[in-house]
């Protein structure tokens, strides 16, 4: 798969290193960022190169960020563009609504701005007044999750970002542990490590398959090994993810299933 190619126009050095570096590792190198700090130095490198995203500070040196986003998109209105500010006014943000794909006021979490990217590249086209908002990724994200992971590392990391992007999650480090909260709670997503030390998890895709499809709860296998890719698919399993699994790729899957949902 070709990599996305994202450019940044922010003049603050720190912040545009900070998203950068944060798109970077939250894609596991899906994304390709480049960082600028002015609409002047964007020109000739949009000229010159195809981006699919343009991620955009208001306030820059000379041309402010609305006003490069509409000449981008007088000139490549198939680029798709993420305004960012501190100093939002109704004015701004009903320009940038129309204008625009994601308009994000500052300051934001790096996952809120993981969210809002990964969301504006999987909508099929730009709708003019349809930007999405902060608000917009707070919607439909009251699904119930259990995340069922012995590395303790792992399961914070994803838990951590489901819940910075709203959703409930409930977290499981031994077979036992998920088994009381899979009796106790009806879960949307089940997110499952096959792995769990001596255990493994498809023995409570076995154990509680009546309940799943009485629930319509929707299974993600985990796990290192990519050949059990093909046992999933027999189990039934909804979806596989071969670790490691980026950020992004979690969030991508898990907010389409929630959309599904809805």
């Amino acid at each position: 798969m070709d990599q996305l190619k994202i450019l940044i126009i922010e003049d603050e050095q720190n912040l545009a290193r900070t998203l950068s570096r944060a798109l970077q590792l939250g894609s596991d190198g899906f994304y390709e960022v480049e960082t600028i700090d002015s609409a002047e130095m964007a020109y000739p490198i949009l000229s010159a190169q195809c981006f699919d995203l343009v991620i955009s500070d208001l306030r820059l040196p000379g041309e402010d960020g609305l006003t490069l986003i509409t000449k981008i998109k007088e000139t490549s209105p198939e680029t798709q563009a993420i305004l960012m500010t501190g100093y939002g006014s109704d004015e701004v943000e009903e320009r940038a609504v129309r204008l625009t794909e994601g308009y994000l006021t500052k300051p934001f979490d790096m996952l809120e701005l993981l969210d809002m990217v990964q969301q504006v590249i999987a909508r099929p086209a730009f709708q003019r007044g349809a930007a999405l908002k902060r608000e917009d990724l707070e919607k439909d994200k009251n699904h119930r999750i259990l995340i069922m992971e012995d590395d303790r590392g792992l399961r914070r990391s994803y838990t951590k970002a489901l819940r910075k992007t709203r959703y409930q999650v409930d977290e499981a480090a031994t077979i036992q542990a998920a088994r009381n909260l899979l009796e106790k709670n009806n879960y949307a997503i089940f997110v499952c490590d096959i792995h769990m030390g001596r255990d493994r998890g498809t023995d409570l895709l076995v154990e509680f398959q009546e309940k799943f499809d009485r629930n319509g709860t929707q299974v993600v296998m985990c796990s290192e090994y990519g050949h059990y890719r093909y046992m999933s698919e027999e189990m039934g399993v909804d979806f596989f993810l071969e670790k490691p699994i980026s950020l992004v790729s979690l969030l991508a899957l898990v907010n389409r299933l929630s959309d599904s949902m809805a």
